[in-house]
C-alpha cells in the first residue's frame, strides 16, 4: 500500500512539474513577444526622428542656409501668436533698439534655439527671462564691429536655448546660449572652412580680450560667438 502511494506521489509531482514548466515557457514566451514589439516600436520611433534631406529644402517653414536647416519667419509668427510672446518679442526688440544693437541681425534670429529642433522634437524658438537680456549685447557689438566688417553679415542658427533644449540637443552643461549670451552663427557670403577660418582666429587674437570674447569654430563653416569669457576651442 505505502509503495502504490509513493508512485502516485511522484506520478503526481512529476505532472505538476510538467505544468510548471510549460506555464513557465509560456510566460517566457510572452516576455519575449513583448520584448520584440518594444524594440521594434522604438526603433521606429528613432526612425521618425531621423530628419532626412527633404526636410532640410527650403520650405515656408524651414530655410536652408548655407547647408543649414533654419527656422523660418512663418514658424515665427505662429510662435508669436501663442500666450503672451508677442508682447514679450516686442519689448525684447525695443530693449535693443535702446541699446542700439537692434539691426545687427533681425532679432527674432536670436531666439532660435537651434537648428536640429526638427530632430530632438523641441520648439524652434524661445524667448530668453528678461534679466537676461543684456548680456548679447556685447555679443551683438562683437558682430557689428568686429566680425560683420570682415566676412558681411551673418545668420544667427541658435541664440538663446531652454534648458530643456540644450538637454537634448547635447550642449555644454555651461552652454553661453543657457544665459544669452552666445551665438552660432554662418556668413551669408560664400566662404570656404579654409578661407574663414584664419579671418575669424585673427579676429579673435586681436580683439578678443578686449571683449572678453569666446570663438568656437564648428564642422563646415558655423562658428559660435559670445562675450561671456575669453577662450577659443
Amino acid at each position: 500500500m505505502d509503495i502504490h502511494e509513493r508512485k502516485d506521489e511522484e506520478y503526481v509531482d512529476i505532472h505538476i512539474e510538467r505544468r510548471r514548466f510549460i506555464w513557465i515557457s509560456i510566460l517566457v514566451l510572452i516576455g519575449l513577444l513583448s520584448l520584440v514589439v518594444l524594440t521594434v516600436d522604438k526603433i521606429r520611433e528613432l526612425a521618425e526622428r531621423v530628419v532626412t534631406p527633404e526636410e532640410y529644402r527650403p520650405t515656408p517653414d524651414v530655410y536652408d542656409i548655407q547647408g543649414y536647416p533654419a527656422a523660418s519667419e512663418k514658424l515665427f509668427e505662429e510662435f508669436l501668436s501663442r500666450g503672451d510672446n508677442r508682447l514679450r518679442f516686442a519689448m525684447l526688440e525695443k530693449y535693443l533698439q535702446f541699446k542700439r544693437v537692434d539691426k545687427v541681425v533681425p532679432p527674432y534670429e536670436l531666439l532660435r534655439q537651434g537648428s536640429d529642433w526638427l530632430l530632438v522634437g523641441e520648439p524652434p524658438f524661445a524667448i530668453p527671462p528678461m534679466e537676461q537680456w543684456g548680456t548679447m549685447v556685447n555679443t551683438l557689438r562683437v558682430i557689428q564691429r568686429e566680425i560683420i566688417p570682415r566676412i558681411g553679415p551673418v545668420v544667427v542658427l541658435s541664440g538663446w536655448r531652454t534648458p530643456h533644449y540644450n538637454g537634448k540637443a547635447g550642449g555644454a552643461n555651461a552652454s553661453k546660449h543657457l544665459h544669452f549670451c552666445g551665438v552660432d552663427l554662418v556668413p551669408q557670403h560664400k566662404f570656404t572652412r579654409k578661407q574663414l577660418l584664419p579671418v575669424l582666429r585673427k579676429i579673435h587674437k586681436k580683439s578678443g580680450k578686449q571683449w572678453n570674447m569666446g570663438l568656437g569654430i564648428y564642422s563646415g563653416i558655423r562658428f559660435h560667438v559670445d562675450t561671456c569669457g575669453y577662450r577659443r576651442w
